[in-house]
């Protein structure tokens, strides 16, 4: 992940909301998250527009991000 969020820093915000943290349980009931491993792709408005479980594929991702940065 630390690799998507240099190759995008400046124009995406990346977000970690450790389910361990109760700091983070407000946002994560707000997403629906309901398990470790969950990535949500939430745009500029706040709508989830992306969602994904367990181990991410970097190429996939990237192409999810840059279709969202052309939008």
């Amino acid at each position: 992940m630390s690799g998507l969020q240099e190759t995008y820093t400046g124009r995406i915000e990346f977000v970690v909301l450790d389910v361990d943290n109760s700091a983070h349980d407000a946002k994560r009931a707000e997403l629906g998250s309901t398990a470790q491993a969950q990535y949500f792709l939430v745009n500029a408005d706040g709508a989830t527009v992306g969602r994904w479980f367990g181990v991410l594929n970097d190429a996939g991702i990237r192409a999810e991000l840059d279709n969202l940065l052309q939008s």
